[in-house]
């Protein structure tokens, strides 16, 4: 019954994700480390890999690839710092840290902040993105932030391939801590039906789902399911 709910959930956020850019590990989540811990981050990063490969190949016409460099160049030593932090904190510690990133990640959503998407910020975003990618699976905001008053179709193309090669180094990083087990491949595998099938839906619906509309909707869910993260954790 609970790996069915956290199918489902994967499904819906792969969905979203594939229609507005980010929202995978935003929805996931802080829903699934209340189901079972060992659902993340790694095995979310394995699906949002795949998810984002396909959504970054149907969009790879509007891939800005010199800017996309410097974003995998700063995610580098966040990926490095947040493996250290994953090490020292244990599995409260990553709760606290996944509560915190979700809602701070609310909060940079909400900002209406005119960030520029040139090379500087790449940069900066990239070492935020890796950080909160590799320890919580949530590396969406920073990134998305760049493009948020960019054409859709570019917004899709550039976070998806960011993404892409980003969940890849965050990979490496947690497979190094060893934070990729044996369970992790296991829920992978259970994920990954679930994963297309979200894919699928949000190619066939991406014109008729508009962040004005979902994105609110979003955030209001996460900002619950962050809150109660957050309280579990402090209460054990």
């Amino acid at each position: 019954m609970l790996l069915t709910l956290a199918c489902t959930i994967i499904a819906l956020g792969a969905l979203v994700q594939t229609a507005i850019g980010f929202g995978l590990g935003l929805i996931a989540v802080p829903f699934l480390i209340l189901i079972d811990p060992q659902m993340v981050p790694a095995p979310i990063v394995m699906i949002a890999f795949v998810q984002l490969s396909i959504s970054a190949w149907a969009h790879r016409q509007e891939i800005l690839w010199p800017k996309l460099w410097m974003a995998v160049i700063g995610r580098l030593p966040g990926t490095i710092l947040a493996v250290w932090m994953m090490s020292m904190t244990g599995i409260e510690g990553i709760k606290i840290f996944i509560a915190c990133a979700v809602l701070a990640a609310v909060v940079i959503s909400l900002l209406n902040i005119n960030a520029q998407p040139n090379r500087k910020n790449h940069l900066i975003a990239g070492f935020f993105s890796g950080l909160f990618g590799t320890s919580t699976s949530i590396g969406g905001p920073p990134i998305a932030l760049l493009y948020q008053h960019q054409p859709a179709d570019t917004v899709r193309a550039n976070l998806s391939a960011n993404f892409a090669i980003g969940s890849l180094i965050s990979l490496a990083g947690m497979a190094t801590g060893g934070f990729v087990t044996e369970q992790s491949w296991l829920y992978f595998g259970y994920f990954l039906p679930a994963t297309l099938v979200g894919t699928w839906l949000g190619m066939k619906t991406k014109h008729y789902l508009k962040p004005s509309v979902t994105r609110p909707a979003i955030l209001i869910l996460c900002s619950g399911s962050a809150v109660t993260l957050l309280l579990q954790a402090l209460i054990q």
